[in-house]
């Protein structure tokens, strides 16, 4: 934490006043915080007893925070700095100064999301004895507050407080004219959403010349924005990103190198942005045309495309469900791209580098896919004459901003030898540690010029450094209250070469690929036997095609909700390819589809799954060594045994192919031809029912197999009966946990029981599988994604309104006796259908009557108790509006007309 240190600077008027705020998270966040001179660090997740903030679920949106004085102070400014301790989203947005008791605000402005300190100045000092200050929007965070709030008589000079950059002059420098936009910073929530959030218009598309000092306008972003540019191998044409109002998506622009002959490539009620020039004369770009959300938040998601140069002939490369990111082209040809995906994982880390050729074909994992900190790489561009990339590296919260790093995945495509940090002032992490979201710099968009210097944009000034770190040149600083970014020789380059298409033409596509595994077993040995390989299964993970708002999130950040905490999304199986004897296998898989593999053993359970993705083009043929195998193997000379035949056929499974995987229809029938005959009624087996009668969020048996118990905050959850991977923030440590048989059904005391006869209960092979398949699909409840309820909490929570109040009232009446407060336990969960199965009505009723009567004594001597009535009353509208509008979970069941699936 560091301690503010005033030397120069006025006397802070703050320190002697008295302040109070509309909101205070706790004691520990209250007013007088942010006026006791010490600044946490941005991204030290240190703020206790040393910031304010406001309790989120009330005030996020706007609070005020006031100072008063004994006697009148004369003011001239106010300082103000965000609280970004644990995230830059907390800092307060737009705002208005009110002196003493007037209603009109003296000053009103918008403050940036930053760690920097923010001066607000008063057309003309005041003498007061009280400053209000209105927070009237934030940056979305969930607490925003200040680490401090300082008050001046006269205004600080620049470089004299805590944060402060120091006063640089731009240099004359040995480079020739630059490509660069003006804009201001985009300070978005997360790394993911800069094209839907921070619009703020003006600037536009201009060419510097350092030697001169000339700025020549391109385009005049007018009351648009401009996002980002590219300039055309031969040096003649940008290519670039326009918004040119905040009611508009991005779309893509052209334009002369003299600014002539501007047009625009795309169009449409979505974003089009992040493009750049492929060497065959295509654009690559990035869109969110295909409507698909990401499941943790409410942004359109933004995939990697290819088109022709006059923005015809659109073609969707990429297959994510959640967002790409910055595409640029490599010296050898290739696309490099970033891309966020949580595969069975937490959300957080894992923004890796990933590299596809310009026709789709050949996608790989290029760094990063198992390191945690830095949550994301991004921005990434080949360095001449050396087979390393720079790219920017920064958290998952926040702007898209932070360190700039070289990355040489030559040594190790997880390693933190690989990474060398150009801006070690920036705190990046190490890659098997917490999950990079401290990581917050000012750094982004950098260029290398050779393999010795680079361009890169510094919270809006844009420097020429050296990759050794000793030289630092300021080459453009803000102008008009916005920065420079995306700095790029305004010259001609050497265009990469084109790698040919090896895909057959358009008219024999079949929409299916093929994949061949030379030897499932190099990866999985010592822990996995040869020969215990049977089968590979095709798994997709689907898209979540609605958005949906936030605040109805719950099980972490689920809306809608697809299981307890375990998978984010819903899945479907697409059916089992043999494995032969040598451990090799060929096979078909759907094309143009978010893809993973799973090796399972005779009995079916997965001894093996990818925790990534891959997708392949139709007609493309991809083939791999093993499975988790070193990427560095080596293929085997000889023949595989899959190869002597064709491509096996995906043998679907039984419960059809073109269906998520729902538990509700898929396992629970296994569980009531198998199960329920014990695990039923007022007082089943350990008190494991195991019936299918629906609760608030899933059913019975989930709840007890998969739900199980508490395991700590909002939302957190796990099972004695069935292991599943924790998806929820906060378990990134289970990211690298990739040994065979770590997760799922071979560690699973449900699967065990059953291959073991439970209760002398010999259960078929095709059941086992449907228990097993769900088990190591990471326990998904829900097969749909576009919800019925998309109101609701979870888009799935069907709760009786006046439940709580009712239980409350009869309990403090007939209960109080031996449950304090009239305060009984009670799980987590309720029973929606048939709620006379609930404990808390079994409880109390007489076992005469049909009950548990585990109370000690009858509290209900009959279901026809005026109590038990009112209770079991609550439920009716409920039951009611289910007949008219059921649950995904039941059958009937349609996604909501409501549901908003707008691209921008």
């Amino acid at each position: 934490m560091s301690v503010a240190v005033y030397g120069a600077t006025p006397e802070n008027l703050a320190r002697k006043a008295t302040a109070t705020a509309s909101s205070e998270y706790s004691a520990a966040y209250c007013a007088r915080f942010a006026m006791d001179g010490t600044i946490p660090d941005a991204g030290s997740h240190n703020d206790l007893n040393a910031a304010w903030c406001v309790r989120g679920e009330t005030h996020r949106n706007g609070a005020e925070f006031i100072l008063e004085w004994t006697e009148p102070v004369t003011v001239a400014q106010i300082v103000y700095y965000g609280r970004t301790a644990w995230m830059d989203t907390e800092c307060w947005k737009d705002y208005a100064v009110h002196l003493d008791n007037a209603d009109k605000p003296a000053l009103t402005g918008r403050l940036e999301m930053t760690s920097a300190p923010q001066r607000l100045t008063l057309p003309a000092p005041a003498t007061v004895k009280r400053i209000t200050l209105k927070f009237l929007s934030s940056h979305g965070g969930l607490n925003p507050g200040a680490s401090e709030i300082m008050v001046f008589a006269a205004p600080a000079p620049e470089g004299s407080l805590p944060g402060d950059a120091p006063k640089r002059k731009p240099a004359r420098v040995d480079i020739g004219p630059l490509l660069l936009i003006q804009r201001h910073p985009i300070d978005s929530s997360h790394v993911y959403t800069y094209h839907t959030e921070g619009f703020r218009p003006g600037g536009g598309l201009f060419v510097f010349t350092p030697n001169t000092g000339t700025l020549r306008r391109l385009v005049d972003a007018g009351q648009g924005q401009i996002l980002d540019c590219d300039l055309s191998y031969d040096g003649k044409t940008v290519l670039f990103s326009w918004r040119k109002t905040e009611n508009e998506g991005y779309h893509l622009f052209t334009v002369n190198a003299d600014g002539s002959d501007l047009r625009q490539l795309t169009a449409g009620h979505w974003h089009d942005y992040n493009a750049c020039w492929l060497p065959d004369g295509g654009i690559a770009f990035l869109s969110t045309r295909s409507a698909r959300f990401a499941y943790c938040w409410v942004s359109p998601v933004g995939l990697l495309y290819r088109m022709d140069a006059d923005g015809k002939n659109p073609r969707r490369l990429s297959a994510n469900i959640v967002n790409d990111f910055t595409p640029s082209v490599l010296h050898d040809g290739r696309l490099i791209y970033s891309r966020w995906e949580y595969v069975d994982k937490p959300a957080i880390p894992i923004q890796s580098l990933w590299t596809i050729n310009p026709d789709g074909t050949g996608l790989a994992g290029y760094y990063g896919n198992r390191a945690l900190s830095p949550a994301t790489f991004m921005e990434a561009r080949s360095i001449p004459g050396t087979t390393k990339i720079i790219c920017t590296l920064t958290a998952h919260n926040g702007p898209a901003r932070g360190a700039i790093g070289i990355i040489d995945r030559a040594r190790g495509v997880n390693a933190q030898a690989a990474i060398q940090n150009l801006t070690p002032e920036i705190n990046i992490g190490q890659v098997d540690k917490g999950n990079g979201n401290h990581v917050r710099g000012p750094y982004s968009t950098p260029y290398p010029l050779d393999n010795q210097r680079y361009l890169v944009s510094k919270n809006g000034t844009i420097l020429l450094r050296d990759f050794a770190g000793v030289e630092e040149t300021i080459v453009l600083t803000p102008r008009d209250g916005m920065g420079f970014y995306n700095p790029q020789p305004f010259a001609p380059r050497p265009s990469p070469p084109v790698i040919p298409t090896t895909l057959p033409d358009k008219t024999s596509e079949t929409g299916w690929a093929t994949v061949f595994i030379q030897n499932v077993y190099n990866g999985l040995e010592p822990h996995v036997r040869k020969g215990e390989v049977a089968e590979i299964a095709v798994v997709q993970e689907m898209e979540k095609p609605v958005r949906i708002d936030l605040n109805h999130r719950a099980f972490g950040f689920q809306f809608p909700v697809i299981s307890c905490g375990a998978t984010y999304a819903a899945k479907k199986v697409w059916g089992y390819a043999p494995v032969e004897s040598d451990g090799s296998a060929c096979f078909k898989v759907p094309a143009g589809v978010p893809i993973y593999f799973m090796a399972l053993d005779a009995h079916g359970r997965a001894v093996q799954r990818m925790r990534t993705f891959t997708h392949l083009m139709p007609g493309e043929i991809q083939g791999c060594i093993g499975c988790h195998e070193n990427r560095s193997s080596l293929a085997q000379p000889a023949r595989p045994d899959a190869l002597r035949a064709n491509a096996r056929e995906l043998r679907p499974p039984e419960w059809g192919q073109d269906v998520g995987f729902d538990y509700a229809s898929i396992v629970q029938p296994v569980l009531d031809r198998y199960c329920i005959r014990c695990h039923s009624g007022p007082n089943p087996p350990k008190r494991i029912d195991l019936t299918g009668d629906k609760t608030d969020y899933f059913n019975v048996s989930y709840e007890n197999l998969a739900r199980g118990r508490k395991r700590g905050g909002e939302g957190e959850y796990d099972s004695p009966y069935v292991n599943w991977i924790p998806t929820y923030n906060g378990m990134e440590a289970n990211i690298l946990e990739v040994t065979p048989k770590t997760w799922g059904s071979p560690r699973s005391k449900l699967a065990d029981m059953i291959l073991a006869g439970h209760s002398k209960v010999e259960m078929d092979d095709t059941s086992r599988r449907r228990i097993f398949q769900w088990i190591d699909l990471n326990v998904p409840y829900y097969g749909a994604t576009e919800p019925a309820y998309p109101e609701l909490r979870g888009c799935r929570r069907i709760y009786p309104a006046d439940l709580d109040k009712t239980l409350a009232n009869v309990a403090a009446r007939r209960c109080a006796g031996c449950h304090r407060n009239g305060q009984f336990p009670r799980e987590v969960w309720i029973r929606i259908t048939n709620p006379q199965r609930n404990r808390f009505l079994l409880a109390p009723l007489a076992r005469s009557a049909g009950g548990a009567e585990t109370c000690g004594q009858a509290v209900f001597a009959s279901a026809d108790d005026p109590d038990y009535q009112a209770i079991l009353k609550t439920f009716e509208p409920i039951t009611a509006m289910l007949k008219e509008r059921p649950r995904d979970d039941m059958p009937g069941a349609k996604p909501s007309l409501a549901c908003n699936r707008d691209c921008r």
